[in-house]
This record gives C-alpha cells, structure tokens and sequence, in this order.
C-alpha cells in the first residue's frame, strides 16, 4: 500500500500511517489517496470498513470486473476502467484492470500488476508541486489518472499503423497462409480493443457530463477533454479494423487471381496437347493397313506436324495474351 497525504499549509506527506488517514477522512482542504498495487482482499476489506465503503464496493475492487463501469454510491463513485497495453494484447493477455473508488476527500486505487498511468501520477506528485495535482482534491486526481491512461492508450495507434503496413507489405509482396493468419490474428486484436474502449468511452462521457456529488462543476470539462480523446481512439480503431477487413480482402482476391492465372497456363498447355495426343492415339492404333504406317519418312513427319501444330497454337496463344 502507498499513501499519499496533502493538506493546505502542510503540502504532502508519502507513506502516512493509516490511523493517521482514517482520522483525516472527511476534514475540509485534505486529499487522501491510497494505492494498492496487487492488494491482499483481507487488506481491502479491512481499508473498506475503515473508509465506510459500500460491501458491494469492496467486493468490486477485490473480485475482477473485467468490464468498464460506474457504480454510484452514498459516500464516493466506483470506477473501473482498463488498460489497453500492447505488450500485453501481443502475449495474448487481458488487459489490465484498474479500481478507483472517489470518495469527497480521498480516493483508492486498486490494480493487480503495475501501471504507467499510476506510475506517471505519483511522478507527477513528487516532481511537480503537489497543489497543481493532489491539491485540487481527489476529483482532479482522478481526472489525472484517467487522462494518463487514455495517453497511454496513443501508443495503440502508432502499434496498429505500423502492424498495418507490415500486413500490407506481405499481402502484396506474397499473399500467402502466413498473411492471412497475419490478418486474421491483426483483427481479433482491433474487435478487443473495440471491446474494450468503446464501453471505457462511454463511461468517461458520464464522468464529463452527468452531475455528481463527488465531481466538482468546473472539473467536467477536463473530463470531457479525456472523452474527445478517447472518442479519437476508437474511431481510428474502427478505421483500422475496415482497412484490415479490406486487406483481408485483397489478399483472398490475390490467392484467386493467383490460382486463375495458374489454371490458365495449365489449360492453355493441356489444349496444346490434345491434338497432338489426338494424332498419336491414331497412329497407336493396332491395324495392318493405315496410311503411311510402312513409310520410311513416316515417323520424322508425324513429329514434324505435331511439333509444328504445337509450334503453331502456342504462337497463337501468345499473340493473343493468354501466356503472361
């Protein structure tokens, strides 16, 4: 657990002992915010009681939600949002969950694994002054911690351009099975994160324009900053998943007009052959009396016009275009 402490005259204290929180609750021009990064559910259950949080609240920060949401309650708003990480989407791993429970004058933090956004905002403490963060009270906290993420969100964008043209250059350089697969797993990764974002957004958008007890006036429109962001995101997410759907769909024209082209030269070879199959199967017949058969130039000219049939037909199919 990492507690932070920040009260008007007194600037901010790391690593307060929790009695020392507990009787801070509630007192005006006093921010409270305790972190738990991968937290014992006996230690939240028992920070629960403490802080007077809803038992559904406490169930919620120590059972995994899986899905973005609000839940409103007397005494703070729980929220839960998730971290769409790349490394994370690239190993096949859900992304991160991260619990945050505001409350009038403190706010909790829960997550299961380390998170930049959390990272970025205690380095914000402690490198800037502390009134320009934590001092604007526990809203503007919150605020700082969900526009973090939603920057960290950016780094998507730049992943997917460049798996996009990756997917591109081997679609059109050999559209082969590797590409394929390369497409398909591409867009598995885009409807995730459409999953997952699209319902982050419109929670964020509940943040900027629904009235809440536990979020000051004045502090909606910086929400609403995170949720044109945000809103950014997943449309170009969206644009990502029709250029991949495109592509895929390139790739298979490819294959077929690959397979055409293969068919055609195998046709073309396969009517070339036929008449002079046709002249051998006659002279392959068994009978005594057939023209030329006892001919002692007979042989040389049988393969002489079929070589020459043969010469002819191809010259034909390549004035006509039909060998590329």
């Amino acid at each position: 657990m990492r507690t932070f402490l920040y009260e008007e005259g007194q600037g901010l204290l790391t690593d307060v002992p929790l009695t020392e929180l507990v009787a801070k609750i509630g007192e005006p021009h006093v921010t409270l915010w305790l972190d738990f990064p991968n937290p014992d559910p006996v230690e939240i259950q028992k920070i629960g009681k403490l802080f007077n949080l809803h038992p559904l609240a406490i169930e919620d920060l120590i059972t995994p939600q899986y899905r973005p949401k609000i839940d409103t309650y007397d005494n703070g708003l729980l929220i839960v949002l998730r971290d769409a990480d790349v490394d994370r989407i690239e190993k096949n791993m859900s992304a991160l969950e991260l619990d945050l429970f505001l409350g009038r004058n403190f706010l909790i933090t829960v997550h299961t694994e380390r998170m930049e956004c959390i990272e970025m905002a205690i380095a914000r403490l402690k490198g800037w002054s502390a009134t320009r963060t934590i001092g604007r009270g526990p809203d503007y906290l919150t605020h700082t911690i969900v526009d973090l993420l939603v920057d960290d969100n950016l780094q998507i964008l730049s992943w997917l351009d460049e798996e996009i043209n990756e997917l591109e250059e081997a679609i059109f350089s050999n559209p082969d099975r590797a590409a394929l697969h390369q497409a398909a797993k591409l867009r598995k990764n885009i409807v995730y994160l459409q999953r997952v974002l699209g319902p982050q957004l419109e929670l964020i958008r509940r943040l900027a324009f629904e009235e809440s007890p536990f979020i000051k006036e004045s502090l909606r429109v910086y929400f609403r900053d995170v949720s044109d962001n945000l809103a950014r995101i997943n449309d170009l997410i969206f644009t990502y998943r029709e250029i991949v759907s495109t592509d895929m769909a390139i790739h298979q024209a490819l294959v077929s007009n690959k397979l055409n082209e293969i068919m055609k030269t195998l046709t073309i070879i396969a009517t070339i052959f036929l008449p002079l199959t046709f002249i051998a199967s006659i002279y392959g017949m068994n009978f005594e009396f057939m023209p030329e058969l006892r001919h002692p130039w007979g042989y040389p000219l049988v393969l002489g016009v079929m070589a020459l049939l043969g010469g002819a037909m191809f010259w034909w199919f390549k004035r006509r275009g039909w060998f590329e």
